[in-house]
């Protein structure tokens, strides 16, 4: 079975990844998913440059969300800080436009 979801506005595609990224962190924080479970849901570097390049505070989020598993080993006293600048990162993108439709399909395969 295949989720497939197409967001035709990009303000919408970056709001939309910036909540994912803020409930993936929750998950994290939870212990309901481990890190290796956020890098397949969403903090994989495939896909980091192209974010970064047309959504710099979301793909500074996601470049930070890779690096997760690595603060929580080596510097477990940064791991808040860290989390607290992915959500204020993520925060920062979440912008819908009361004026235009968002557009979202899904499809279940």
């Amino acid at each position: 079975m295949k989720l497939i979801i197409e967001i035709d506005n990009d303000t919408y595609l970056q709001s939309y990844l910036s909540i994912l990224s803020i409930g993936v962190l929750e998950c994290l924080e939870k212990k309901l998913i481990s890190y290796d479970d956020a890098m397949n849901i969403l903090y994989f570097p495939g896909i980091i440059d192209k974010f970064e390049e047309i959504f710099p505070d979301l793909g500074n989020a996601l470049h930070l969300g890779t690096e997760l598993e690595d603060v929580a080993k080596l510097i477990p006293e940064k791991l808040v800080q860290v989390t607290s600048e992915i959500r204020e990162l993520n925060s920062r993108s979440i912008k819908f436009e009361a004026s235009k439709k968002q557009h979202v399909s899904h499809k279940i395969v």
